[in-house]
């Protein structure tokens, strides 16, 4: 499991924002997405399987699939986090990087 940050925005929300490869949103990317909020993403996700299973064959829609669980799984929380920060956000804690020599 990767670090975790606390982001806060102007009205007092917080968000906590993980790193590392994130198995919720590469199994279940359009749940992710909505979860996150992230509207778009979840369209997109949509439009992309309603596209691949009408006009793409079984080996198509299955390289899709894998292709889909690697990059959401991999990206999503560094997407997340730069859409916090691009959105205002800021970090107002943060684990510590293991091995530092903090305590």
């Amino acid at each position: 499991m990767g670090r975790q940050r606390i982001y806060v925005n102007e009205r007092g929300d917080c968000v906590v924002n993980g790193t590392g490869f994130s198995w919720f949103a590469a199994l279940a990317t359009p749940v992710w997405a909505l979860q996150k909020r992230l509207y778009l993403v979840a369209l997109a996700l949509f439009v992309t399987g309603i596209a691949t299973s009408y006009y793409a064959d079984t080996t198509t829609q299955l390289v899709v699939a894998l292709a889909q669980v690697a990059l959401f799984g991999s990206l999503a929380n560094r997407v997340h986090r730069w859409l916090l920060e691009r959105r205002g956000w800021r970090v107002t804690a943060e684990e510590p990087v293991q091995g530092s020599g903090a305590t």
